[in-house]
């Protein structure tokens, strides 16, 4: 197989050439490979739609090629549960979902990347704030750890492991197989732009408006051009203030995706930028404190020349909800994300480096504002900061369940390289 296409991601700041690809099946490939490299102590690592921008799925070991988008879903039990193999995409999963009058809870606006590889990392979406993140909706995994065993997980099962597994970006073990929770399918939606005079508008529209009850999804904006917020609303929501800003929206996921998809085209399927991209979660107080930090570097080189855009969800996850270890969430009730969007041509130097250290920066403000990172990002960790962040007891905690399951060398780039002390 040829291997170049595995030698990046969508960071392309990097080039880690690895030394084999093995594509998923339906047989024992995978775990055979997970065994056989711990055994051997080389590098491994699992890569779906290649969408982290800091090297994590990359390894100069073995690439395991878990891009699925042809995988086929099934139902369930009683009450419509969907089991997916982890690398088919939302896209696939959704339209598939669609036709037989379901829908996930909670989507990110860009749908073609993996199940696996977006929990792995947590995942958030449009309905977070009023569904959770998207591991809140999973019920079931099967894990597969460095000895080749295949380990069921959930709350009441391997529940460690469970709450390690999603948010952890591949820590212990690859994600195979999952067990969604599904909702009813809504064909129409009605939707709303609303225009904002800037981040503090934008903010207290965060804080309160996006918290009425016919408020099902949102999303904030700031592309260079505008700040906005795009919302859908309940079939029962009272009309916006100004009506013209309301339509109605068949299939609104698929469509947010495909205006996400045409926005960030030049981003997303060229090789001419490098894309250092970087989400923050954090409770109200943290929040605001952060992005006043942001909102203060916006006209200062160099994000007053590579910022894309400044991106907002608000979560609000369920009372019962897992307390999973790594995930970027926050101790508290209405959670709040910021995206900050970079981009530079991979031939300017130094707009990626002064980039870099601005991100830098701003993980560093993240953890002074007690907030969380979520793991695809362009981040730069140390172990100072990784303990700041998730604390001592839990990195020994992983740590001691890597060497238990053999995964020492599986999944390494996770945080950027470091491995906590």
């Amino acid at each position: 197989m040829d291997t170049f296409s595995f030698s990046r991601d969508f960071g392309r700041t990097s080039v880690v050439p690895p030394e084999v690809v093995v594509r998923e099946d339906e047989g024992d490939t995978v775990a055979r490979a997970m065994r056989e490299a711990a055994a051997a102590g080389r590098d491994a690592t699992v890569r779906g739609a290649g969408r982290s921008t800091n090297t994590q799925t990359l390894s100069p070991g073995v690439v395991i090629d878990n891009y699925r988008p042809e995988a086929i879903p099934r139902f369930v039990g009683d009450d419509h549960r969907v089991e997916v193999p982890s690398g088919i995409t939302w896209l696939e999963l959704e339209k598939w979902l669609n036709r037989h009058g379901r829908s996930n809870p909670v989507l990110p606006s860009y749908l073609d990347i993996t199940v696996g590889g977006n929990l792995s990392i947590g995942g958030f979406g449009l309905a977070s704030c009023r569904s959770g993140i998207q591991s809140d909706q999973v019920h079931e995994i099967e894990l597969v750890d460095g000895t080749g065993r295949s380990l069921r997980c959930s709350d009441r099962e391997n529940s460690e492991l469970f709450r390690y597994a999603l948010g952890g970006l591949g820590q212990v073990g690859f994600i195979k197989k999952v067990v969604l929770r599904t909702v009813p399918y809504r064909p129409v939606t009605r939707a709303a732009r609303i225009e904002h005079t800037g981040l503090g508008d934008l903010t207290e529209f965060m804080m309160h408006g996006v918290q009425e009850p016919w408020v099902s999804s949102f999303f904030g904006m700031y592309d260079r051009a505008a700040w906005y917020s795009h919302v859908s609303l309940t079939d029962d929501a009272p009309a916006p203030a100004d009506p013209a800003q309301e339509f109605l929206v068949p299939d609104y996921m698929l469509f947010s995706h495909g205006e996400t998809a045409k926005h960030l085209h030049h981003l997303l399927e060229e090789d001419s930028h490098a894309n250092m991209w970087v989400d923050h979660v954090f409770d109200e107080e943290g929040f605001k404190l952060f992005t006043k930090r942001v909102e203060g570097m916006l006209d200062a080189y160099p994000l007053s020349e590579t910022l894309v855009a400044l991106y907002f969800l608000v979560i609000r996850r369920p009372e019962s909800a897992t307390p999973f270890v790594l995930a970027p969430v926050v101790d508290a009730p209405v959670q709040y994300l910021i995206g900050i969007f970079t981009a530079a041509g991979t031939d300017d130097s130094r707009g990626i480096s002064e980039t870099k250290r601005v991100l830098r920066e701003l993980l560093e403000a993240c953890a002074e504002a007690k907030g969380r990172p979520y793991l695809y990002g362009t981040h730069d960790f140390d172990t100072e900061l990784l303990e700041r962040i998730y604390g001592a007891p839990a990195l020994r905690r992983l740590r001691e369940l890597r060497e238990e399951h053999a995964l020492t060398h599986f999944a390494t780039r996770a945080f950027g390289d470091v491995r906590p002390s």
